[in-house]
């Protein structure tokens, strides 16, 4: 029996397309539990506040700001410049590091400039939000969430 036109079509996308979502990073998901080592390093950006408060953004390497053996929490934002979500997130993190001050480190991920690092995480949606404690995932997000959610998630991994 000859299955319909369409059926075999969408037979055909599937097919194609289902390597291509695997090895994309697709339904890797969130790692919470897993150590970060073993990801690739490359360019990350530390929010940091300047001595008048003000948030700067600071170069760095991944690995150095994310794998700390400190118990300060790390909050890693997988996000790109064209991304709407992102733009909204990101005023709510830095009222986070204002807020939090060293209690709290806040990393800045470009998916764009570092896919190496966001397909190893499984970041496949953007904004992304890890966080790590001692070079381990600890929580996650994906999405825009409020500030007062953002606040009540670290309150509960303190």
């Amino acid at each position: 029996m000859k299955l319909p036109t369409f059926v075999r079509s969408l037979r055909a996308i599937l097919s194609l397309s289902l390597p291509l979502f695997i090895l994309a990073g697709c339904g890797i998901g969130p790692r919470t539990g897993v150590p970060i080592a073993g990801c690739p390093d490359g360019p990350a950006e530390l929010v940091t506040l300047s001595e008048s408060g003000e948030i700067e953004h600071v170069e760095g390497q991944f690995l150095e700001l994310v794998n700390r053996q400190d118990q300060k929490l790390v909050i890693v934002d997988f996000w790109a410049t064209w991304c709407g979500p992102c733009r909204r997130l990101s005023p709510s993190l830095d009222k986070i590091k204002k807020t939090w001050g060293d209690k709290v480190e806040v990393v800045k991920v470009d998916v764009d400039q570092a896919p190496q690092i966001s397909r190893y995480m499984g970041a496949s949606g953007i904004p992304d939000v890890r966080i790590f404690r001692k070079g381990t995932q600890v929580a996650d997000f994906v999405g825009v969430m409020p500030y007062a959610d953002i606040e009540s998630l670290l309150k509960s991994l303190e």
